[in-house]
């Protein structure tokens, strides 16, 4: 089933983009984010920071399937009112252990640069 199939009413609708705006996007930002910093680190220090730029390129990825992710099952949520709402603390907590392997690699990556 497609958008365009899908009749919302407004209470409907604000609800959606308010998830979009404030779950769905948010992670797309924030790969968004990673991939140009990832850039800027590859493209303009030496080669010896291509590691870091590795880093940051993969916590853009991480990211971006998380935003995917999300943006799947936005719908059911708003549709489905059979359903408690549920926060999304799973999200965090994978977002958080991601972000933290991410900087605990830097770190590491930065500890044996000379």
């Amino acid at each position: 089933m497609t958008m365009d199939e899908i009749k919302l009413t407004s209470d409907e609708l604000v609800e959606m983009r308010a998830r979009q705006r404030t779950y769905e996007q948010a992670y797309w930002r924030t790969s968004l984010a990673q991939f140009a910093f990832s850039i800027f680190i590859i493209r303009l220090f030496e080669p010896a920071f291509f590691g870091i730029g590795m880093v940051f390129l993969a916590l853009g990825i991480a990211f971006l399937v998380i935003a995917y992710h999300r943006r799947l099952h936005n719908l059911e949520g708003v549709l489905d009112h059979s359903k408690p709402f549920v926060t999304s603390g799973g999200y965090v907590a994978i977002s958080g252990f991601i972000a933290l392997m991410g900087y605990i690699s830097l770190l590491l990556l930065i500890s044996i640069l000379r």
